[in-house]
């Protein structure tokens, strides 16, 4: 829980939230214009950034989410339900860079293994946004859980797991060259 308030007294982690955010968000207002649930919900291929940037930046990426989300609320779906948009968002990264941690222990290759692992890590931490939306949406009366759940759920599993596996292939030895990988306190990959 530590390593969660820490990184705001780390220049380069704020830089790294920073950056996430705005990716995040950069990503997400183009397709506000295609609302699955009106001033809910809408197409999301940027859900894959909270769970690549988790396992790639750590904890710095898990609250870069949450507020890239936020800010880009701000554009078409902004209601009381965003707060749970953030929380949602910040345990959609948060879960992945820890279970990632958790589970690989060697260099990132992404071989069958890893790529089955980050799949499933991709569906576990969809499941725990879409529980966190879903259950918000529906306590503020503007949605039934199931159905904002089997939407949110869907579309990060799909959106995380296709285009995080090709991704992470593309991105983790440039990052990993530039410094700015995530080392987790406890072990993990480097």
């Amino acid at each position: 829980m530590k390593e969660l308030f820490s990184i705001w007294g780390n220049t380069r982690q704020i830089v790294i939230i920073a950056l996430t955010a705005a990716i995040y968000a950069g990503m997400l207002i183009p397709f506000k214009a295609i609302q699955i649930v009106p001033g809910l919900t809408e197409l999301r291929p940027a859900n894959v950034i909270p769970v690549l940037f988790g396992i790639l930046f750590g904890p710095a990426a898990a609250w870069g989410s949450a507020i890239g989300n936020l800010i880009a609320d701000f554009f078409g779906t902004l209601s009381p339900a965003s707060a749970f948009g953030f929380v949602g968002n910040f345990f959609f990264s948060y879960t992945a860079c820890k279970l990632w941690h958790i589970m690989v222990k060697d260099a990132v290759i992404m071989d069958f293994r890893q790529t089955g692992i980050f799949i499933l890590i991709s569906i576990v931490a969809s499941l725990i946004c879409a529980i966190i939306v879903g259950f918000g949406v529906q306590l503020l009366g503007l949605a039934p859980f199931m159905v904002l759940f089997m939407i949110v759920f869907i579309n990060n599993s799909l959106m995380s797991s296709i285009l995080g596996v090709i991704l992470m292939k593309v991105l983790y030895n440039r990052i990993k060259r530039t410094g700015l990988l995530y080392r987790h306190p406890h072990g993990g990959v480097d």
